[in-house]
């Protein structure tokens, strides 16, 4: 009877070690694969921001993410309204072999590119010379906003029913970027120091600096993914 048990036991355990065997081959990257990401549609600027990453060597894949800019109307300001533009990320990855198996990690270089443009209203005196002004006039005018650079970052490739399902994905990544920051008013009328411009007495907690600059900073992603094969 014990021996009986004791046959049963063994064979049970097999099972679950043929089992946990079976299921613990390795993720490999996806061959192609597309995400979306989430984030984006809370930026100050927000954008619908979509990509899709194809293997091209091994251990090597590409991946190119693009996003449209769009106006949320209870953002509209005097300052920032009819917002519109274009996001763009170029990314080439290189997948670590001695990557966890049940984990890809991944380096990645990044080139960015984003133009994003606003309407901008405020009062404007114009014969302001000797400190009075001789009549006050309300314009609008462009703003136009560009931001690009490269970047270097390490990130890691999350299947939450990587041993059921290896489908869905989170692809998360942090590191650091170069940016050239430029913004420029369009249609902004001007004189010789006899033009005077009035801010508009409006708080935007979030909103960027507006001064042309070169900086390094953190950057941070997370995306939803989809492998398709």
């Amino acid at each position: 009877m014990k021996t009986h048990r004791a046959a049963c036991l063994l064979i049970f355990m097999l099972g679950v070690f043929q089992n946990t065997f079976a299921q613990s081959g390795r993720i490999e990257a996806p061959r192609f694969a597309v995400k979306w990401s989430p984030a984006h549609l809370v930026y100050f600027f927000p954008s619908l921001q979509v990509a899709a990453e194809v293997k091209v060597w091994k251990n090597v894949t590409v991946q190119y993410d693009a996003g449209w800019v769009f106006n949320f109307r209870n953002y509209d300001s005097d300052d920032y309204s009819n917002r519109q533009g274009f996001r763009g990320i170029g990314e080439v990855r290189y997948y670590l072999p001695q990557s966890p198996s049940k984990i890809p990690f991944y380096l990645a270089g990044e080139f960015y590119y984003a133009r994003i443009t606003f309407d901008r209203s405020k009062v404007a005196g114009f014969g302001c010379s000797s400190g009075d002004c001789d009549y006050f006039q309300y314009v609008q005018y462009r703003v136009v906003h560009h931001n690009e650079g490269g970047g270097l970052k390490v990130g890691i490739l999350l299947f939450p029913g990587w041993n059921y399902n290896q489908k869905f994905f989170f692809d998360l990544n942090l590191g650091v970027a170069y940016r050239n920051i430029t913004y420029t008013d369009v249609g902004l009328p001007v004189g010789e120091g006899d033009v005077k411009y009035f801010s508009n007495d409006t708080d935007h907690l979030f909103a960027p600096r507006e001064n042309d600059r070169a900086e390094f900073r953190p950057v941070i992603g997370l995306r939803v993914g989809y492998r398709v094969f």
